[in-house]
C-alpha cells in the first residue's frame, strides 16, 4: 500500500493526502474509516480510501479518480 499523510481542512476537519489526492471522511465504523475524494461532489469522483482506526493503516485504495491529482497542492496543504 502507498504512504499517506493526515492533515486538516480549513474547517479543522480530518484530511488524508495520498498520491496527489485529498480525501475527507465519508463515514466511520468501530474499526474502519471510509474516506472519499475531496472532489466527490464537485466532479462526481469515485476515488475512495479505507483506513484502520486502531493504528491508521491504509487498508484499501480505489484509484478511480476522474481527474488528475496534484502533488504540489497536497504539499501546500501540509
Amino acid at each position: 500500500m502507498s504512504t499517506f499523510t493526515l492533515s486538516t481542512t480549513q474547517k479543522n476537519k480530518p484530511l488524508l493526502l495520498s498520491k496527489g489526492f485529498s480525501y475527507t471522511i465519508d463515514k466511520t465504523t468501530n474499526d474502519k474509516t471510509y474516506w472519499k475524494c475531496e472532489d466527490a461532489r464537485k466532479l462526481k469522483c469515485k476515488g475512495r480510501v479505507h483506513t484502520n482506526n486502531i493504528n491508521t493503516i491504509l487498508l484499501h485504495e480505489n484509484d478511480s479518480h476522474n481527474h488528475n491529482g496534484s502533488a504540489v497542492s497536497t504539499e501546500i496543504r501540509l
